[in-house]
């Protein structure tokens, strides 16, 4: 019989596409859709909440967890719902990888109590998550691959103080909590200081905020999450960090070392949102949908940046709708879903972006918390957290990842190939890490190969200062035969270009923004430019500070070539960088340079300053000077008291005087955060290298202002003027003897940045002038560059002087980072970095050198010889002082009663063992309490297993659903409970304030809710 082959395909195709409407449209689909449709025809007020949250715990023990963290002004709980699967207590976790590798992701909504949407969207989200964790393969795969905590509400107070159908309420009650305080203004702010008290105590990050924020806050810092969003109402799009710049100027756009990803998260909300990317409404403003927060407006103390700065979480801040509050009429709520559903799902599977893994010690593999993981040219680093544990979220590329910890030695992986194909897991990316110290830090370079390089370097500087320069610059090969003037997209251009080139010896990086929105460009050349080396010193130049002083930066930009192309191929260059981290910073001043780049005249004008018209070399925090002593015999003077390098100021700060400009407070922050040795800023005007203090003592009658280092100094300072062909003659357009000067003898300078280097780093900074025409013509450029040249190299060679080492504690071998550096008779100390290194340049003498650091025992070294070539190496083993004094103790038994025992005070902990053991061992009074401690246990859980017999037969009885959900079997798994320890924070600089009560505490940690009797 035929049949033809066409009416057979139709059939075929039918009957696939019946099986497939048919799928869509189960009745079992049909009826969980519907019963989030029902969930929807109201709004549910704080009562309800609560009912429904603890009756959804109930009925799905397995992936459903309820707790709070704090309360309210009123006393109302901040709810959170957390959803995996399955839950698993901490102990649990610790024997699965895959469960120790889950992200944690969050949702926060109701932040403004009168913005409603966000809240009712999250009720419905538990629910369809809950109902479909079975059934639907996508929401099984997401609840099995990641930590979902929701919050429907962080301001439960000013929900129940707002008005329905009121779609703006800014001056109504309800948007602020009970104490009429806007939320997301409440969190810190990087730009606003922490608040002194009249004792001159500086307060912590929680001081005077609100319960709801301090609960906040204590959840983002004690969890590890990944991803977040802040769902608010009031208009139509997904806003990314950052949400504030350093003037708050309206309209500036406030971009974060992440800015591409942050926008990537943003899009993958509003392409998902039904209506959100078609700019109509509330929303004309915003084509894309996104939108830059601190470019729509200017929001001081917001939520989603404190996650960024202060955690490893990235939040993005979502507007659901230009109503905050609609009439529950016609079914809004319904369609809100509808438009939020698909994007709600996929923006939490942007958990598993970029990379995770685990970073172990090498030979013990036990997990390292606290490890950097670095992205390179991303100036944001994540760290690992318990059990070694990391997340870094990142776009599809190629990326060099570097992990840092103190006491191992760093390790970078180079081209890791991140695709994003699988958004069920991220990259496992794993890293093992060497313990740098096995007995000593010899162990990592031998100390004596390390005298001889800095020998031949010594060497090779000081012919740069004499007769021979010219014959060590002839082996060097030239970078270039064109000179010109590079303008920002030139030189960034030409930056990339070196960076691709040589990607073995150079790293590319931005430190911040000028006001016009340029990147601060730097440049890293060494054998291992993405890390710290222990034992490597690290030094930098910055150029053209003053914008229309252009020499320094054409000279910088020439110079990176220079050392790039003779690596390898000229010995003294090649041991400069297989041993010295050199920093190069072109520009400071990008906004100034170009506008005098534009000019055809260049005089003294507006390019000197930055784009708010400011002098860069007088914005810097002003250094208050005193005499060394009374007599002050040597004309000494020294930083006031209240500014201490040794003290850590990188919060403090950066997060003070908010007349300090973007540029001054990025280069700021990068010289508080590298551990810098020798530096030099460029400068045009004169011939001269200009050194400490450039500020005075008020209504002093010296002339000079020397600082404790000024012989230090002048060597530094010698180095670069008798390399110079010329400087060293002191004949130029203004006459220096040595081609040097102190600074305060030339002319005073108020917030110049070499003096804020001398007193706030361990980093000893000069100033140089290059030529008395600030922007000479481009014919003369080689010449300048002819001049300059061996002197830069001579200069930063100066690093090899003074004394070096590390600094240990003498019973685990472990490196100390902060341990002060003291040398005697020269007030003026340095720290050890994070794998206890240190340096101290210092002029060939005697010199006895002392390690302090708190809760240690000092140790003094005594006349160490500091010879004029290679430096000293010094090795410190500090002992601690609890280790001393347990050490002299004497192992007295001490007999006592029972009620001795229990008054016993924990000062005493030998006294106190030995009454435990005396108590344990010989008293009869232990056995008999151990016996009915035992037959209380067993007793204990007998009723416990006869309680949960008698739930199991009689759970079919209880709860309110419209649908009943697939319930589990609660005998399969008991119901976990939360574990109720402590974490430690991940930023070491936060302060817990010592007047938060054990209560709160509690609360935050604490996961077992009073359920009230369920309907």
């Amino acid at each position: 019989m035929y049949i033809n082959h066409h009416y057979v395909s139709c059939l075929i195709i039918l009957i696939y596409s019946s099986f497939i409407l048919c799928q869509r449209s189960s009745p079992l689909q049909v009826e969980k859709d519907a019963a989030v449709y029902s969930l929807l025809e109201k709004y549910h007020h704080y009562s309800e909440l609560d009912r429904l949250l603890q009756q959804w715990e109930k009925n799905y023990t397995k992936i459903a967890e309820l707790f709070n963290i704090g309360k309210s002004i009123s006393g109302r709980s901040l709810f959170v719902m957390h959803l995996t699967s399955p839950l698993m207590t901490d102990i649990e976790k610790e024997q699965d990888e895959k469960q120790l590798l889950k992200p944690k992701f969050k949702y926060v909504a109701n932040m403004h109590g009168d913005e409603v949407i966000g809240r009712e969207m999250m009720i419905a989200l538990i629910y369809y998550l809950l109902l479909n964790s079975k059934s639907d393969t996508r929401i099984n795969r997401l609840l099995s691959t990641t930590d979902i905590y929701v919050m429907p509400s962080m301001n439960p107070d000013g929900f129940e103080r707002s008005t329905q159908g009121l779609c703006d309420s800014r001056t109504i009650r309800g948007r602020g909590n009970a104490n009429d305080i806007d939320l997301n203004r409440d969190f810190p702010s990087p730009f606003q200081p922490l608040k002194q008290l009249q004792n001159g105590t500086t307060t912590d990050i929680f001081y005077e905020r609100q319960p709801e924020t301090v609960a906040l806050m204590k959840w983002i810092l004690k969890e590890n999450f990944v991803l977040s969003a802040n769902l608010h109402g009031g208009s139509l799009v997904a806003s990314y960090p950052y949400d504030e710049t350093i003037h708050h100027t309206p309209n500036t756009y406030g971009q974060s070392p992440d800015d591409s990803l942050f926008r990537y998260l943003a899009r993958t909300y509003a392409n998902k949102h039904l209506t959100m990317t078609k700019g109509e409404g509330c929303a004309t403003e915003f084509p894309e949908g996104i939108t830059n927060g601190a470019k729509w407006y200017d929001v001081s103390g917001g939520m989603q940046d404190f996650n960024y700065l202060h955690s490893n979480t990235f939040e993005i801040t979502v507007e659901l709708s230009c109503c905050k509050y609609p009439s529950v009429e016609d079914g809004i709520l319904q369609k809100e879903w509808d438009n939020n559903k698909e994007a709600l799902l996929s923006y939490m599977e942007m958990s598993h972006l970029g990379i995770k893994g685990f970073i172990r010690d090498t030979e013990t593999q036990t997990g390292i918390s606290g490890a950097l993981i670095q992205v390179e040219g991303v100036l944001h680093p994540v760290r690992s957290v318990k059990h070694g544990v990391y997340w870094r979220l990142l776009l599809p590329g190629l990326h060099n990842i570097t992990v840092t910890a103190s006491g191992y030695l760093p390790q970078t992986k180079f081209n890791v190939n991140v695709t994003n194909e699988n958004l069920t897991s991220a990259f496992r990316l794993d890293f093992n890490l060497q313990p740098a110290f096995q007995d000593t830090s010899s162990s990592i370079k031998d100390v004596s190969s390390i005298n001889d390089v800095f020998n031949s370097l010594s060497s090779y500087a000081k012919k740069l200062m004499n007769n021979s320069r010219e014959y060590i610059l002839k082996t060097l090969i030239e970078p270039t035969n064109k000179f010109q003037y590079h303008n920002y997209n030139s030189m960034v251009e030409k930056l990339k270009e070196l960076n691709n080139k040589y990607p073995n010896i150079t790293s590319l990086y931005t430190i911040g923004k000028s006001n016009e929105n340029r990147d601060l460009w730097v440049m890293i050349i060494s054998d291992q430019p993405l890390i710290h080396e222990p034992g490597e010193p690290e030094v930098k130049y910055i150029g053209n500070m003053h914008g229309d002083e252009a020499v320094g930066r054409e000279c910088l930009i020439l110079f990176i070539e220079y050392l790039c192309i003779n690596y390898e191929k000229n010995e003294y260059i090649t041991q400069l960088i297989n041993n010295i981290r050199i920093h190069i910073m072109p520009t400071m001043n990008p906004d100034g340079f170009e506008y005098e780049y534009k000019q055809t005249v260049h005089l003294q004008g507006p390019g000197r300053f930055n784009a708010h018209k400011i002098d860069l070399n007088r914005n810097f925090p002003k250094i208050e000077l005193e005499p060394l002593n009374n007599n002050n015999d040597n004309n000494i003077v020294i930083p006031k008291q209240n500014s201490d390098n040794n003290r850590y100021y990188l919060d403090e700060l950066t997060n003070t005087q908010e007349n300090i400009e973007p540029e001054v407070r990025a280069v700021m922050h990068w010289s508080l955060i590298y551990p810098f040795v020798l530096s030099a800023n460029l400068h045009g005007g004169a011939l001269v290298a200009n050194y400490p203090f450039d500020g005075k003592i008020q209504d002093s009658t010296r002339k000079e202002s020397k600082s404790p280092d000024d012989q230090t100094f002048k060597m530094l300072a010698k180095a670069y003027s008798h390399a110079h062909p010329k400087m060293y003659q002191g004949n130029a357009c203004i006459r220096f003897n040595d081609g040097i000067t102190n600074g305060a003898s030339w002319y005073i300078v108020d917030g110049g940045m070499q003096d804020w280097s001398y007193a706030y780093t361990s980093d000893m900074e000069i100033t140089i002038e290059l030529g008395c025409n600030k922007y000479p013509d481009e014919t003369e450029l080689e010449s300048y560059w002819d001049d300059n040249k061996g002197a830069l190299l001579a200069y930063i060679t100066q690093v090899v002087h003074g004394i070096r080492g590390f600094v240990f504690d003498s019973k685990t071998k472990m490196p100390l980072s902060g341990v002060i550096i003291r040398v005697h008779g020269i007030q003026h100390n340095v720290s050890s970095y994070r794998d206890g290194d240190f340096f101290r340049l210092l002029t060939p003498g005697i010199y006895d050198i002392t390690a302090e650091r708190i809760g240690y025992q000092s140790e003094t070294k005594q006349n160490i010889l500091v010879g004029s070539e290679s430096s000293t190496y010094v090795e410190f083993k500090l002992k601690r002082k609890d280790f001393l004094n347990d050490s002299n103790n004497t192992n007295n038994d001490i007999k006592g009663t029972f009620s001795t025992f229990v008054n016993i005070t924990s000062t005493n902990v030998r006294t106190l063992y030995h009454h435990t053991k005396e108590f344990i061992l010989h008293q009869k009074l232990f056995l008999i309490i151990a016996g009915i401690f035992v037959l209380a246990i067993i007793f204990a859980i007998v009723v416990i297993y006869l309680k949960f017999c008698q739930k199991s037969t009689s759970r079919a009885h209880t709860g309110f659903q419209r649908y009943e959900p697939l319930v589990q079997d609660e005998n399969d798994l008991p119901k976990m409970e939360r574990h109720n320890g402590r974490k430690a924070l991940r930023n070491n600089h936060v302060i817990v304030s010592e007047s938060s009560d054990d209560e709160d505490d509690q609360t935050l940690f604490s996961s077992k809710i009073k359920k009230p009797m369920i309907p």
